[in-house]
This record gives structure tokens, C-alpha cells and sequence, in this order.
């Protein structure tokens, strides 16, 4: 169950970082910088408990089928890199078109 949990997670991680550079240009047109602000840290949170998550899924044996659980915590290791330098560039990306879509906007 933690296995599964830990990939709906992972999956959930991936989807936010696709949609902050979009966010980040949508608070940039309403210049709403506490809402980006707010959705980075929230995905920083959800980056951590992935993290986390892995940790304890190296750490505990697995009950039953341990094939699936071996399998499952090879893919997120090798993701794990992926996913932090994804975090960290969607975000970098998410605050660039923030600030450049509202200097655009004061510009006119």
C-alpha cells in the first residue's frame, strides 16, 4: 500500500511541476505574488514527502510481493534526481514569467 501511495504521489509531484510555469504567468498577469508564493511552497512540501516517502520505502521490508516492491523503488530512485532538478526549474521558470509578464504589464 505505501508503494502505491508513494507513486500516486510521485504522479501528483510530476503533474504540479508541469503546471507551475503556467501558474507562475497566470499570477504574473494578475500580479498575485503571495499565490505563487503559496504554490511553490506547497509543491516544495509535496517534493519532501516524496523524499520521504522513499527513505521509508528503502528502509521497510515488504510483506508480500517483493518483486512489485524492488520494481517500484527502482523507478522513483532513478527518478529522484529528475524530480528535484524538475522542482527546482519549473519553479525558476514559474517566477521568471511571473516577474516578466508583470514588468510587461507596468510597461504599458
Amino acid at each position: 500500500m505505501i508503494v502505491d501511495f508513494t507513486l500516486g504521489l510521485n504522479a501528483l509531484v510530476w503533474f504540479a511541476i508541469l503546471i507551475m510555469p503556467f501558474y507562475g504567468l497566470i499570477t504574473g498577469f494578475r500580479r498575485r505574488r503571495d499565490l505563487l508564493l503559496r504554490a511553490c511552497l506547497i509543491l516544495l512540501c509535496l517534493v519532501v514527502a516524496l523524499l520521504t516517502m522513499e527513505v521509508t520505502l528503502s528502509v521497510t521490508e515488504p510483506v508480500t510481493d517483493g518483486a512489485e516492491h524492488a520494481e517500484a523503488r527502482a523507478v522513483l530512485a532513478n527518478y529522484r534526481i529528475w524530480v528535484v532538478l524538475g522542482a527546482a526549474g519549473a519553479v525558476g521558470l514559474g517566477w521568471v514569467l511571473h516577474h516578466l509578464i508583470t514588468s510587461l504589464r507596468k510597461a504599458r
